[in-house]
Order: structure tokens, then C-alpha cells, then sequence
């Protein structure tokens, strides 16, 4: 009876985990080039005692989660400072507080220090890993291979002058995760080389990957199971307390 209540108070402990993910989901789906958090489904190690018959299943924690990598709809925004990731590659970015990630987030931006930043405030690396630092422009343009041309105030109209490339890479995607801070990196913490093997499209933003309809189905779903692993508790404590009383019987 004990590892019945065990594997259920594992499953519970697994749900709420996969909650914390459906709700983050949830909170982003609105977040250009957000990628969807996959639930942990839960590695378990049955822990035995040596003298004993009895066996437990734990959930082991990881510091780290895999995301979906399927691509979100592309917007048409118009807007030359968007930009969009057109094949299975990522930006580079040095947020605020943390290490150098990866990012598929195109509304870009310009903050005081006249760096190339997204929407978060995170800076864009350029293929040197390097903040990207703006002139004062009228118009900019930025190619399917990430060059940023722009044309500088008092230029003539039409002269257009190359300050660098977006960094990018799309290799070793497999190995990519979320960290516990939300940001994509190698499983060791690194990132790819930059190869610039990514394509972009400007004046496009590529949507959260998150359907709000299948995160609520989810939930719904989620729930049903929370039901069943309860009732499964209850079940094995009804079991425990009928073997209970025969044991005490007279013999």
C-alpha cells in the first residue's frame, strides 16, 4: 500500500511542477518569439531499503527544461526595427543579470547607451558577441544575413552605411534547454558558437509558440489526473487500515 501512495504523492508533486510551467506559458503567450516550456515528464528512482520489501518513487529534480522548438506564426509589422527568425536559428543576448543566451525575440529596440536591445531590455550581440552600438539614424535596414545598414542623420538621402551583423547560430540544437533563469542555453550553461547560419526577415515578429487553448486544455486535463491520484491515496489508506484490522483479529 505504501508504494501506491507513494507513486500518487509522486504524480502530485510532478502536477504541480507541470502547473508552474502551463501558467508560465500562459503568462508569455503574448511574448514575441517565446518558446514553450514542455512539462517535466518526471525521471524516477525507486529508492529500497536493504532489510526491507518496501519501495519508493521519487520524483529527482533537474535544473534545467527542455522547450518546444517549434516556430510560432509570423506577424507582418512593418516596422524596420522587427525582425524575425526565418529558419530554425537564434539571436544572442546578454541580459541583464545572467550569461550570454540565446533568443529568438525580434522586436528590437534602441535603450540609452545606443545598443541594439529587445523588447525585454535584453542587448544584442553582434557575431563578435559584442554589444551593437547604434549611430544616430533616419533609416535602418537590416539583410536576411543579420548586416544592419543604416543611414546616418545628415547623410544623403539613400547612403546607407554597415555598422555590423546581428550574431546568430542554428547549430547544436539539440543540446539547447532553459536554464532556471528562462533563458536558452547549451545543457552545460554555454552557448553555441556564433556561425550566422540564421535567416531574418525585417519588418516581421515571430509570435509566442504557445496555443492558450491546448495550456487550458492541459490544465483541465491535469486536474482529472490530480483527482485520480487522490482518490488512489484514499484507496490505499482504506487498504492499509482493512489489513490493519485483520493482523489484529484473534487468532
Amino acid at each position: 500500500m505504501d508504494r501506491l501512495a507513494q507513486t500518487a504523492l509522486s504524480a502530485i508533486r510532478q502536477m504541480k511542477d507541470n502547473k508552474f510551467d502551463l501558467a508560465h506559458n500562459l503568462s508569455n503567450v503574448n511574448v514575441p518569439g517565446f518558446r514553450r516550456d514542455l512539462p517535466n515528464e518526471g525521471n524516477a528512482a525507486f529508492l529500497k531499503e536493504l532489510d526491507k520489501v518496501s519501495a519508493k518513487v521519487l520524483p529527482l529534480e533537474v535544473d534545467r527544461r527542455s522547450f518546444s522548438n517549434e516556430a510560432g506564426p509570423l506577424q507582418n509589422t512593418g516596422l524596420s526595427t522587427d525582425v524575425a527568425v526565418l529558419n530554425e536559428g537564434f539571436f544572442f543576448i546578454a541580459p541583464e543579470n545572467g550569461e550570454i543566451a540565446l533568443s529568438r525575440r525580434g522586436d528590437f529596440g534602441i535603450d540609452a547607451l545606443n545598443q541594439l536591445v529587445n523588447g525585454a531590455g535584453d542587448v544584442v550581440l553582434s557575431d563578435g558577441l559584442a554589444p551593437i552600438i547604434l549611430p544616430e539614424f533616419v533609416d535602418i535596414s537590416i539583410t536576411d544575413i543579420g548586416e544592419i545598414l543604416v543611414q546616418q542623420a545628415g547623410a544623403p538621402d539613400g547612403e546607407f552605411t554597415s555598422v555590423g551583423f546581428i550574431g546568430s547560430t542554428s547549430t547544436e540544437l539539440d543540446q539547447l534547454v532553459k536554464s532556471l533563469d528562462g533563458h536558452i542555453r547549451k545543457s552545460d550553461g554555454t552557448v553555441p558558437d556564433a556561425d550566422q547560419t540564421a535567416r531574418f526577415g525585417q519588418g516581421y515578429l515571430e509570435s509566442s509558440n504557445v496555443s492558450a487553448i491546448e495550456e487550458l486544455i492541459n490544465n483541465i486535463d491535469m486536474q482529472r489526473q490530480f483527482e485520480i491520484n487522490i482518490k488512489l491515496i484514499k484507496k490505499a489508506s482504506d487498504l492499509d487500515s482493512a489489513g490493519s484490522k485483520l493482523l489484529s483479529l484473534p487468532t
